[in-house]
This record gives C-alpha cells, sequence and structure tokens, in this order.
C-alpha cells in the first residue's frame, strides 16, 4: 500500500515537472515571435489570445503546386478545438535569396497579388472578401482580403481545410494568418477568427 502511494506521488511529480516544462517551452515560442514581430524590420504587435499557447509551425509548407507559400514564423494551438494558426510576416525590404527573389518577382509585399489569390483561393468552400474599414483599422493596414485555401497537401498531415488571412500596410509588407482545422468545422473557425481579431496588427 505503502509503495503504491509514493509510486502515485512519482507519477504526479512527474506530470507537474513535465507540464511546466511544457507551459515553459510554449511561452517561450510565444515570447520569440513577440520579440520578432516588434522588431524596426516587421513593425507589428503581437499578443497571444485567450485559448492558445505557442507550437512549432512546419516552416516551409506547401498547400498546392502553384503557390510558393511565404515561411511560417510561429505557431498556436487551440486548448479546445482542433485547431493551428500558423503565422508569417513579409517585409518590404528585399530577400535576396533563390527563395525570397522567386517570391517577389513581378509583385510588391504591400500590395495584393490577385493571381496568387486564384491560384491558392478554393472559391467551392468560400468566396474570396476583402476586409472592411473597420477590421483594417483594428489590424492597422491598409487592405487585406480572407479565403479558403486550396488544400491538396494536409498541414502536418492532418489538416485539410484552412483559412487564410492576408493583410498589408504601405511600405513596410504584409502578414499571413492561417486558420487550419478539418471538414465540418467551418463556422467554428469563423467564430474563432472573429474572436482573435487583432491578435497580430501593424503598428501605428
Amino acid at each position: 500500500m505503502q509503495k503504491k502511494k509514493r509510486f502515485d506521488c512519482f507519477l504526479i511529480l512527474l506530470m507537474l515537472i513535465y507540464t511546466g516544462f511544457s507551459l515553459y517551452a510554449q511561452n517561450q515560442l510565444d515570447e520569440k515571435f513577440k520579440e520578432k514581430a516588434s522588431n524596426n524590420r516587421y513593425n507589428m504587435i503581437y499578443g497571444v489570445p485567450s485559448g492558445y499557447y505557442g507550437v512549432q509551425a512546419e516552416i516551409c509548407y506547401s498547400s498546392n503546386e502553384k503557390v510558393i507559400q511565404s515561411s511560417f514564423d510561429h505557431g498556436l494551438k487551440n486548448e479546445k478545438y482542433n485547431i493551428e494558426v500558423a503565422f508569417a510576416m513579409i517585409d518590404s525590404k528585399p530577400d535576396n535569396s533563390p527563395r525570397g527573389k522567386l517570391i517577389r518577382k513581378g509583385w510588391n509585399p504591400y500590395k495584393i497579388n490577385y493571381v496568387v489569390i486564384s491560384n491558392e483561393s478554393d472559391t467551392i468552400l468560400s468566396k474570396v472578401r476583402y476586409l472592411d474599414t473597420l477590421q483594417l483599422e483594428k489590424v492597422n493596414a491598409n487592405r487585406g482580403v480572407i479565403y479558403n485555401l486550396r488544400i491538396l497537401n494536409k498541414y502536418k498531415g492532418k489538416y485539410d481545410r484552412c483559412k487564410k488571412i492576408t493583410f498589408y500596410k504601405d511600405n513596410v509588407g504584409r502578414a499571413e494568418i492561417l486558420f487550419f482545422y478539418n471538414k465540418g468545422n467551418d463556422t467554428l473557425v469563423d467564430e474563432e477568427i472573429n474572436k482573435t481579431w487583432g491578435m497580430l496588427k501593424f503598428k501605428s
């Protein structure tokens, strides 16, 4: 009986240590992204929304073969629902890497690229919607768009749907927020987007 109590105590202690390390790692991911977003290169403000915690994003994700997706800088996981969020920040300064040159070829990072949107958007699931004045004001952006991403390759091998939000700031750059989820959760994801609106925004 006493051995069992000791073993139970050991398991509880082990779980507490593991939870402590996990929370520390999640906080570190969030803090690192917050610091990166706020520097002069991106000029953004980030705050972790309620009910989410930091996770590793799949940095070089490609949803389909027609478009090169910007590299993800950070990821979030919803505590309650099977939803993950990924962030990408693109500044107006030139990136002279081969990937950077290819991504930027023939367009500005703070201008809407209609060719990319037509290749990326899944218009069967939803229409391409341009952000209204109130939405833009909340993220200090000049223009923006939201649509369902056309997914041929599941994100992290498990998410087959995605709502992508992109907003742009003149002479600064753009930010992309992607909500990954699965079929049946479309309404839920729309609610989560509304709840978390402004978690990443440009500085005034």
